[in-house]
């Protein structure tokens, strides 16, 4: 297990960006599109936040991390859950340049969530993604088209909390320990190593065996990401 900077974030995570309405445009995607789609790997899982979305809409999801404080939370959630949503959720440690050999080789879905910028060889990922994938499933992928604009997020972030009145003082408190631990991630180059323009990373599914996109845009986060919905 890896313990890096996400060890620090773990401490603020799910009190931080479930708050973040860019994050619950993005999940409301993610959603839309996993639709129908019953057997979901959640590669990255962190948290669990997206996983526990997707057991709570009736999916079956096998979700793995490297980060221990991270992956802990997740097996939080998952054993907070009710009997039958256990047996649909699956936690365990993995990495997404090697998926754990009990993950299932034909999922309906693969989910890629803010997890390629941490990876340094990236069509490895891809390569396993690909490989897990049931004929005409989906790998959903969101993350930087660049080196993020943290302050722009936070800006927008914040004078949308103000309108809604619910910048709290709990609100401030995780922003402010979010803030710190993402401001380290944005400005490390060892941190961030991976970032892809919209038609970039789809010309790279292409290439490595993907069929089509069913989504590409670069809207999320007020712009900073993308987001991809590649068929196999």
């Amino acid at each position: 297990m890896n313990e890096n900077i996400w060890t620090e974030f773990a401490k603020s995570y799910d009190q931080m960006i479930p708050e973040l309405n860019c994050y619950q445009r993005m999940l409301r995607k993610i959603l839309r599109d996993t639709e129908g789609r019953r057997i979901v790997i959640d590669a990255g899982c962190g948290t669990g936040l997206v996983s526990q979305a997707l057991i709570d809409r009736g999916h079956r999801v096998i979700g793995f991390d490297n980060n221990s404080a991270m992956l802990q939370r997740a097996h939080d959630k998952k054993a907070a859950a009710s009997g039958e949503a256990r047996d649909r959720w699956t936690v365990m440690e993995g990495s997404v340049e090697n998926f754990p050999s009990q993950v299932v080789s034909d999922a309906d879905a693969v989910l890629l969530n803010n997890v390629l910028f941490y990876v340094q060889d990236v069509e490895s990922a891809l390569h396993e993604v690909l490989s897990h994938l049931k004929p005409g499933g989906v790998m959903i992928a969101t993350g930087p088209k660049r080196r993020p604009d943290l302050q722009k997020v936070l800006r927008h972030s914040i004078a949308e909390w103000q309108a809604e009145e619910r910048f709290t003082e709990d609100l401030q408190a995780a922003l402010a320990h979010h803030s710190t631990c993402a401001q380290k991630l944005t400005t490390d180059p060892n941190e961030m190593v991976t970032f892809f323009e919209v038609d970039e990373l789809v010309d790279t599914l292409r290439r490595l065996g993907f069929s089509r996109p069913l989504v590409a845009d670069g809207d999320d986060y007020f712009g900073e990401n993308y987001y991809i919905c590649m068929q196999k």
